[in-house]
């Protein structure tokens, strides 16, 4: 009887083990951010340190990011990957958050840095294949609040605010189930840089 009683409680053990594994929706795959980049002080793409112009030509524009993102499986199998790797692995990305921090631990949303803010997306990452997504990295609503408004007023380099973008990417694999969310920091230095220099028109 004593035997019985032993079964049955290891067996309604290992029943609750398998519907907490269930309810946490642990997903086979997982996201790896491989880089995040921006705009140099030029203006081009691919630099890992982002520059900011809080005001461009008397215009307000966003500045964008990119993060590269490969998808990968907790489990692989070298020896018979076909047999491993199934397309309900494959992972859409569909929310990237982004919030700043200040490196001297002034971090105030809308006083020392920007506010932080979602951008729900829709993007495949299949497994072992990296994609480049595009994102939003400062909106152009942020140069008009604090902190960043107050950077128009000065029309050169002589101070410059660095922030550093924290940069969540959350999805799901095509079974339904949430991979855990990935982060990475990303610098960006705002200020209101000197626009660029008109060339001379040509002379006849």
């Amino acid at each position: 009887m004593k035997l019985k009683i032993l079964v049955l409680v290891i067996m309604a053990l290992f029943l609750a083990s398998c519907v907490a594994k269930e309810d946490d929706s642990t997903s086979a795959s997982f996201l790896v951010i491989n880089s995040l980049t921006g705009n140099d002080l030029d203006g081009q793409p691919g630099s890992l340190t982002v520059f900011s112009d809080v005001s461009l030509e008397g215009s307000i524009i966003n500045d964008n990011g990119v993060a590269e993102i490969t998808t990968l499986t907790y489990n692989p199998l070298p020896d018979s990957p076909e047999h491993d790797i199934t397309y309900y692995m494959n992972v859409v990305v569909d929310q990237i958050d982004v919030e700043f921090l200040r490196t001297d631990g002034r971090n105030v949303e809308g006083v020392d840095v920007p506010y932080r803010f979602t951008q729900p997306m829709n993007q495949l990452v299949a497994v072992d294949d990296t994609v480049e997504i595009p994102f939003v990295l400062i909106r152009h609503v942020a140069k008009l609040e604090a902190p960043l408004l107050a950077l128009r007023d000065i029309t050169s380099q002589s101070y410059i605010l660095q922030l550093v973008a924290k940069v969540t990417i959350h999805g799901k694999d095509l079974g339904g189930h949430r991979v855990a969310p990935v982060t990475s920091y990303l610098t960006v230095w705002c200020a209101n840089f000197a626009d660029p220099t008109p060339e001379p028109e040509p002379t006849t």
